[in-house]
Order: C-alpha cells, then structure tokens, then sequence
C-alpha cells in the first residue's frame, strides 16, 4: 500500500484544505493557538467558548482580510457568506476546524462539550514551526546516543531489534538535524550578503549564527569527535550484521510483534533494517563536513561583507545612491544599454581617486633585504624552564590528540591475559604502533581507561629495557581492569 492510501484511509481531504483555505493564516494562527492553550490545561479539553474567544482573538489580531471572487469556498451553500466583503466569523471558523477533524470532540456521559486538538493536527503544527522558524535550528545528540549505543557491551545483547530500531530513529533524527544546520547556515550566509549596515552585519553574526548555532549546535557538533568515533562504530555494527545469533535474536523479537510474517519476510525485513542503518551511518561524517564547509563559507563572507561595508559605509555613498535614485526616476522604462550620453546630473566631488582593492592589487617589485647582525642570546634565560615549557607543550598535544577512545580501542586489539602483558610481547611494525602504545601509557591512570599500567617504579626498582624494532622499552605491563572484564564477559 502507497503513502497516500496510508494517509487518506483515516484522513479526511478536507484536512489538508484549511491550509490552503483563503482564510488559512487565520487558521494557522488559531491553532497555534488552541495548541498553547490546551497545553496550559495539562490535558483538559477546551470548551466552546474558550474557542470562540481565541477565533475572536486571533481575527481581531490580523490584518485586513481581501477575498476573490475565484477563491475556492469550502463552505455548503448554506453557509456561503452573503458578499465578498463579509468576513470569516469565529462559529464558522469553529464549524470548519470541526468538519475537516483538527479538532475533535468526544461524547461524555456528563453532556459536556469539550474540545481537543487531534493527533494529526499536533504532528503537522509541529512541522509548520519548524518551516517558520527555520533558524531555531536545535542539535540533541542523537548521533551521540548512538555511537554510545553501539560501544556499549551490554547492549544487542536481550533486545537487540529494539536496540537496532532506536539507533535507525537516532540516526534518521541526527542525519535530519544535520541537514537542518546545513539549511540554517545557509540562510544566514544568504542575510549576511544582503546587509546593508555593520550593525545589521554583526547582528548577523553574533546574534543569530553565534549564539543560536554556533555555540548551540555547531560547537556540540565538534565536540562529538565524529571522525575518530564513526571508524569503532563501523566496525560494531558490522559484527552485528554478520553475527548469526544477534540477527536470529532479532527475526525471533520481530516475529513475536508480528505473527503474521514468515521466516524470509522476517529475514528480509531485518536485513534490510541493518542495511539502512549502515547506510545512515555512512553518510553521516559527509554530512558533518558539509556543516564545517558551511560553517567556514559563512564566516569567509561575513568577513568579506564587514570589510566591504566598513569600507564603503560614508557621507558618499548616500550621494552615490541618490545619483541612481536619480537615473531610477528620469529613466524608468529605459534599459542601460539605451541611456543617453549626456545626461543631465549633478557633478560628483570626489575628494580622492584610489583603487577599490587598494595597492594589494598592484604588483610590488621585489626588495633586496641586508642581512642584519646576529644578536646574542640573553644572558638571563632560562633554559631548564624553556625545556619544561616544551615538553608540557608536547604532551598536552600528544595528549589532545591520542585520546582515551583511542587507547582503549588498541587495548581491545590486544590479546591480553589475566596476568598481564609485559612490553617486551609488543610489535611495532609502523609508526601508528607506536603512537597506539604512547596512548597506552598517556590514559592508562585514567577513569575511563579499560586497563591498568604497571611498572617497576611503583616497587622502588628501575625497570629494564627490551629493545623492540628500532626502539627501547622499558618494562611496564597492561593489566585488565577488574570490572572492565565482567562487563565484556
């Protein structure tokens, strides 16, 4: 069955019409409305005079309403207004949200008459905010739920169909969240190019993309580490596809919901489920680089639009545009190429002639420079602060960028028995091997690390150096950490 015999065998097609209704902003208005309303009412209805009020409301709130003659009525005969000049009254504003089921009203043994807004009216109201309020662009770290969805050990293990469908969801929300930011980006890039004035400029800038995506979305977007993330997370989910207990697991849950399919309709349907989680999921570090490449463009012309309008924002410009205002009014049917040559305007007193890019334009010959005297070293230095100073320096970046997922994840390589792993078994055969041990050692004191690193100086004794490859090692040895290896039991 077809999207639209999904829709339209529950949904009236009036239901669609209100939006098209020549009255339909009214509608929206008051729905929106009725929606913030019964909201406040924490789940009572609304009665027909709190209904009548917010349609009261909301058309005494609007602007002057024009109808056509060609417009399309939805109203019976009966209730056809009499001119084209009479105006949509609330009872049948009321009457016609009733007829097309945005709203809804329940029979109740008290008489009452009551009033909720529908379901589908809910879900459609939400979607028109978000296309109003395109820029309220929100990120919820979906793409993170998943990437700790997936490492975590306990998980696809008593529900696996259910694990697979919430990382499907989370995936199709972050992958839809990213193209929202992409889409927001580009809307502030295209208000940024048509500024007309620094303060609408930096408005721009600070106000809507600084605070409203880029500390709000793009900053948590960064701070996610998707590329060093999505490798690990690959990898999971592809034992998952090719585990034939997992997916098993997966058709029995399946079947259980749904009786009614066979053993391969339930296998295709769980491979499928897989196979466009794998899809997602490869398309999700495109779409984050898109986001940065957005991310930079818009910066590149804010920068460009700022020092074009403070290079341009002066007394002179007014008079420049008043010389066009001039050529709009005397020449208003007239193409350019047809302008006659002696036209009749003011002349322009230019104080100053310069290039519209400046001298940076203009090749500058090249200068032979005098090599200057060499000057000695204070004696006042410092050196065993200097040589500190460096090494910290390098080990906080050494530190930022072999992280604790890193280690962990070349810990999970290793085969490592209860009693440990001396560093005289390790290979290095390039130089990731070594930057992979490095980090070892960086995360092993920490939290999060899934392993423990002893060595020799802990006892008071200096340990010994096993030569491996090209390099010295001094003896140490990774131990598992008790907990790390019940939960991976």
């Amino acid at each position: 069955m077809s999207l639209s015999n999904h829709i339209f065998d529950d949904t009236p097609p009036d239901f669609f019409a209100v939006l098209t209704h020549r009255y339909g902003k009214l509608y929206i208005d008051a729905l929106d409305k009725i929606e913030d309303a019964q909201r406040l009412r924490n789940g009572v209805g609304l009665t027909r005079d709190e209904l009548i009020h917010i349609c009261e409301q909301t058309i005494a709130e609007s602007d002057t309403i024009t109808t056509s003659v060609t417009d399309d009525l939805p109203f019976d005969d009966a209730e056809m207004p009499d001119s084209i000049e009479d105006k949509v009254t609330p009872s049948s504003m009321l009457r016609h949200m009733l007829r097309c089921k945005w709203l809804e009203e329940p029979k109740r043994s008290d008489y009452q008459r009551v009033y909720y807004l529908d379901n589908r009216a809910e879900i459609l109201l939400d979607c028109l905010r978000r296309m109003a309020y395109p820029e309220q662009v929100t990120f919820t770290d979906k793409l993170h739920l998943v990437c700790s969805r997936l490492q975590d050990p306990d998980a696809f293990t008593e529900h696996p169909l259910s694990d697979l469908e919430s990382c499907i969801d989370n995936l199709r929300y972050g992958l839809q969240e990213l193209r929202s930011l992409q889409q927001g980006m580009a809307r502030l890039t295209q208000r940024q190019l048509h500024s007309d004035t620094l303060k609408e400029n930096l408005q721009v800038l600070y106000d809507d993309f600084s605070e409203n995506i880029g500390q709000r979305c793009y900053k948590q977007l960064i701070a996610l580490d998707i590329p060093i993330r999505l490798p690990i997370v690959r990898e999971k989910l592809n034992e998952i596809q090719h585990s034939p207990a997992i997916v098993a697991q997966m058709e029995i849950e399946l079947q259980k919901r749904r009786p009614e399919l066979t053993d391969s309709e339930a296998s295709y349907r769980i491979s499928k489920g897989l196979q466009e989680a794998v899809l997602m999921l490869d398309s999700v570090e495109p779409q984050s680089e898109a986001v940065d490449r957005r991310a930079a463009d818009f910066a590149r012309r804010s920068f460009a639009r700022f020092r074009y309008l403070q290079e341009v924002s002066s007394g002179r410009r007014s008079e420049v545009r008043s010389v066009f205002e001039l050529i709009n009014a005397r020449y208003a049917d007239c193409k350019m190429a047809s302008l006659p040559e002696d036209l009749d305007f003011p002349q322009l007193n230019i104080p100053s002639v310069g290039l519209l890019s400046g001298t940076d334009s203009l090749f500058i010959p090249r200068t032979s420079r005098s090599k200057g005297k060499r000057t000695p070293m204070r004696e006042e230095a410092d050196y065993d602060l200097d040589s500190d100073f460096a090494l910290d320096e390098m080990a906080q970046n050494i530190n930022s960028s072999l992280t604790t997922i890193r280690a962990n994840h070349y810990y999970s390589t290793l085969v490592v028995p209860e009693n440990g792993l001396r560093s005289d078994k390790f290979t290095v055969n390039t130089d990731d091997d070594i930057l992979n041990i490095i980090g070892l050692l960086l995360h092993g004191e920490t939290s999060d690390a899934d392993y423990n690193i002893h060595s020799p100086r802990e006892d008071e004794k200096e340990p010994e150096a096993y030569p491996v490859e090209n390099y010295n090692f001094d003896e140490f040895t990774v131990k598992p950490k008790a907990f790390s290896v019940v939960s991976r039991e």
